[in-house]
């Protein structure tokens, strides 16, 4: 019986076929839903990086500012006053100029709330003039610390002791130091609470970052981790863009944007739950989409499995029922589809079938009983002939052997004539087989040898015909051992698997002509032919009856000289 897979299923086929259909317009879905998170991603990316460019854009600006005002002190005239001409000034003329430059640094203090204080360093008076404490003696330490290191560019913000200064001098020609210094000290305070602005988000922040220091509106020691994580994940730091890190258990979402004037780096960092809460309706629709896509699947393939798979599948398995032999199968139903009308076809071809089992099939079993109990008689005439001349002649020369021969000459006889039954256990058949090789044994004494293989245990007990093996082992007698002086061979081999079993038999007679074997070869295939149904095709037509066109009788040149017959018996399944 040959079981239908569920991959070749009419079910199977239609749910694949839906499939089909349906995975690419769910991959066009998706597509479209990743294509928009990812342009809303990219708007979010540029409007974060476009605030953090144009902060550090105004804070250029500022600072740019603040240094055109420190470049326009350098030539006060009440500054140049002092530096030059302070030997030949009285004390009230100095006081009076150093106020007056004290007013111009305050101005300049006053002009932006990221300068903290303006103080110049006037070498040939020893003052130092603040914005913030007014005249006082010369500071020398930031005269002589806070300078511009070579090869600085841009704005030339300097770090000196935890502050940021705009630095500047004048110097004349054969002076070894300047002759004063003008520093502007940043509001780093005022950086902060401008970094505020970003802030909006819980657990939010914003750092400033400058080669020596780092301005962040909290605490550095709670920024380190964070800043070490974003300036490792970051590939390329002069070029503006965002990057996601990691910190702990938690994500963030970072926007840097760098400025080569002022040499700083911005970096903007949002717990990544707020900054992607746009995105939460794109994967809520993603969702339902899914989940949708998911319920016309199953319903689908529900409606298909109801209305068609169950259906036909009751229709195969009234089938398999009439393919094992139940003829009773009735399809009981109340559908007026086409299920409806198969069904109905179903059982009216059942009750035919059963109308016309008696007058075909059992016609048919019996002729073929019929046909097997006349090859089976067919055998018995050919070794009754064969054996009364054997005994004639053995009478005649008062053979010894006389007794025994007789003795196993009628086992023999009792073993054909016994029809009590059709079929016996292959053990009896080739017990019987060697009744009959020590017959012959017997008849040529030691002209010829027999070896005789060992069944298999699995087999002993099949059911087999009654005589197919004693007749092939006759035939290598008659055809081929009879003739030969001396050296005669005869070998009975037997070998089996689960699912067959082969019954060798070769002799080393007289060599087989090409035609004979040819001619003996199509006998045996062409079962059409009107021909004398006696010896090999006799047993081949019965062994095919009893086990099926695969089984039967090959015959083939053995290596060992003559002809070589194997008894093929195919097991049926069950």
């Amino acid at each position: 019986m040959v079981k239908l897979k569920m991959r070749n299923s009419i079910f199977s086929r239609l749910v694949i076929t839906f499939m089909i259909i349906i995975i690419p317009l769910y991959s066009l879905g998706i597509y479209i839903y990743g294509s928009s998170l990812r342009t809303v991603k990219s708007e979010i990316s540029k409007s974060t990086v476009a605030q953090a460019s144009f902060y550090l854009e105004s804070l250029e600006k500022e600072i740019e500012r603040i240094k055109i005002l420190q470049y326009d002190c350098l030539n006060d005239e009440q500054l140049n006053k002092l530096a030059i001409r302070w030997e030949i000034m009285s004390e009230y003329e100095i006081s009076q100029t150093l106020l007056q430059l004290k007013q111009r640094l305050v101005a300049i203090k006053s002009s932006s709330i990221y300068v903290n204080d303006v103080n110049v360093h006037i070498l040939p008076i020893s003052k130092t003039v603040s914005s913030n404490s007014g005249v006082d003696d010369i500071h020398i330490n930031e005269y002589n610390g806070i300078y511009v290191p070579a090869g600085l560019k841009g704005a030339q913000i300097i770090n000196y002791n935890g502050q940021l200064y705009l630095s500047t001098f004048k110097k004349y020609s054969g002076a070894t130091k300047p002759l004063f210094t003008i520093n502007i000290e940043l509001n780093q305070n005022a950086l902060k609470q401008a970094l505020e602005q970003f802030n909006t988000y819980a657990g939010s922040g914003s750092i400033l970052i400058t080669p020596t220091n780092i301005i962040a509106n909290k605490s550095q020691e709670d920024n380190s981790q964070l800043i070490q994580s974003i300036l490792l994940s970051m590939k390329e730091r002069d070029r503006d863009g965002t990057v996601f890190t990691k910190i702990g258990n938690k994500q963030y979402y970072v926007v840097h944007s760098n400025s080569s004037y002022l040499n700083m780096l911005l970096l903007r960092y949002f717990p990544q739950e707020f900054i992607l809460k746009p995105l939460e309706n794109f994967k809520t629709w993603a969702w339902v989409f899914s989940i949708a896509a998911i319920l016309i699947i199953i319903i689908y393939s529900f409606s298909t499995y109801k209305f068609m798979h169950q259906p036909l599948n009751e229709l195969v398995k009234s089938f398999r029922k009439i393919e094992n032999g139940d003829l009773k199968v009735f399809i009981s139903h109340d559908s007026n589809n086409e299920f409806g009308y198969l069904y109905k076809c179903f059982n009216d071809m059942v009750k035919n079938l059963n109308m016309l089992i008696d007058q075909v099939y059992n016609q048919k079993i019996l002729m073929q009983k019929a046909e097997l109990k006349h090859l089976q008689s067919q055998i018995n005439p050919h070794f009754l002939y064969n054996s009364f001349f054997m005994i004639n002649t053995m009478a005649r020369i008062g053979d010894e052997n006389l007794v025994p021969f007789t003795k196993h000459l009628g086992e023999y006889f009792r073993f054909v004539t016994r029809n009590s039954m059709d079929n016996l256990s292959l053990e009896e058949e080739i017990n019987h087989a060697k009744v009959y090789t020590e017959i012959q044994l017997m008849r040529f004494s030691k002209r010829i040898q027999i070896h005789f293989g060992e069944c298999p245990n699995m087999y002993k007990d099949l059911k087999v015909p009654r005589l197919i093996l004693q007749p092939i082992i006759e035939n290598a007698f008659e055809h081929g051992l009879e003739k030969k002086k001396n050296g005669g061979l005869l070998l009975v081999n037997f070998e089996g698997n689960e699912r067959e079993l082969r019954i060798v038999v070769e002799d080393n007679g007289f060599d087989i002509t090409d035609s004979e074997l040819e001619k003996l070869q199509n006998s045996l295939e062409d079962n059409g032919l009107e021909i004398e149904t006696t010896g090999t095709l006799n047993i081949h037509r019965r062994i095919r009856l009893v086990f099926g066109e695969e089984s039967g009788l090959i015959i083939s040149r053995s290596v060992i000289g003559g002809l070589k017959a194997v008894l093929k018996i195919v097991l049926q399944k069950e």
